[in-house]
């Protein structure tokens, strides 16, 4: 974040960085902010992190979220319909607490008890990670929903 002196006030200027989208889709993830697209303009509306009856519009790059408004370049609601829109790597994002998985080994399964490549299949706890993903929260403790869009 740079400072920047404007009419003899200091004014934060927040700036664009690939580790702050990273941060930004963690976030939204976390959140379990929901992408939906309209039918028939094809607009991109997220659901507010913090208000539940609350829906931001955004394309990627403009969101009407207050952290939009007030010229922010990146908030999760951007970075989720980014990520929607392969405009997001998913290598930029990591888990926040990694904790490693009790069912299995680096991510393997020995069968019938063969060790190795062969004889291995993916734990079905990690998906083969290694590591049990924290399960997203919403506010108030309701239930997280994945990140989903409708094709455009």
């Amino acid at each position: 974040m740079a400072v920047q002196v404007a009419q003899g006030q200091v004014v934060q200027v927040r700036r664009e960085t690939p580790e702050r989208w990273a941060t930004a889709l963690q976030r939204s993830i976390a959140l379990g902010v929901e992408v939906f697209v309209a039918a028939d303009s094809g607009e991109r509306f997220v659901t507010s992190a913090s208000q539940l009856d609350t829906l931001h519009r955004t394309d990627g790059t403009e969101c009407t979220c207050k952290a939009g408004l007030s010229g922010d370049p990146v908030c999760c609601h951007r970075a989720a319909v980014r990520f929607c829109l392969g405009w997001l790597a998913t290598e930029d994002v990591s888990p926040a607490v990694a904790q490693k998985c009790p069912s299995c080994s680096a991510g393997k399964i020995e069968e019938f008890g063969v060790s190795g490549p062969i004889g291995c299949t993916p734990c079905p706890a990690c998906g083969g990670t290694g590591v049990v993903p924290a399960p997203p929260t919403r506010p108030y403790g309701l239930p997280a929903g994945e990140i989903v869009a409708a094709a455009a």
